[in-house]
């Protein structure tokens, strides 16, 4: 069956919280401790996230479609940059997600891709970025299938609040 490759429409968004979900729980898997244990927390969360992009003209949502069935998304936020940085914007992706990793090569993730690159030099940025777990080894690999270079490694620090 082919597949679609195009913007997200509201209409996706019961499909999108599931696809996110899903993601979410494996980044979580990896070793992400940053997601919520608590599945109907992560849910809710992810349900207010995706509603609230699409109120937002800083957020994309590019999605592959095979038969009204999702089989991939991306989500990319156009931020502004430091400021040191020769560019004004950027665009941070927050999810590259596909169901099924033969999906990688031409066929939907270069396609989601060029749609998320025509909208971002639209937007005016300069470039993205993408924070992506060490132990996720298909991410780190569709990420260098773009053109992704590995740049920085990310620390983590939880704050510990007393009651």
């Amino acid at each position: 069956m082919k597949i679609k490759i195009r913007k997200a429409k509201i209409s996706d968004i019961p499909q999108l919280v599931d696809l996110l979900v899903d993601f979410y729980k494996i980044q979580r898997e990896k070793g992400v401790k940053t997601i919520t244990e608590d599945d109907a927390v992560l849910k809710g969360g992810v349900t207010i996230e995706i509603g609230n992009g699409f109120a937002n003209p800083a957020w994309m949502c590019v999605i592959a479609d095979r038969a009204g069935s999702l089989v991939s998304c991306m989500i990319g936020v156009l931020e502004f940059c430091t400021p040191i940085s020769k560019d004004l914007k950027c665009v941070k992706v927050l999810v590259n997600y596909l169901t099924d990793d033969t999906l990688v090569g031409p066929r939907v993730l270069t396609g989601v891709w060029k749609l998320m690159e025509e909208w971002a030099a639209e937007s005016g940025a300069g470039f993205f970025y993408a924070n992506i777990h060490p132990g996720n080894a298909s991410s780190i690999r569709a990420a260098k299938h773009v053109g992704f270079k590995h740049q920085y490694t990310q620390f983590y620090k939880e704050l510990t609040l007393e009651a």
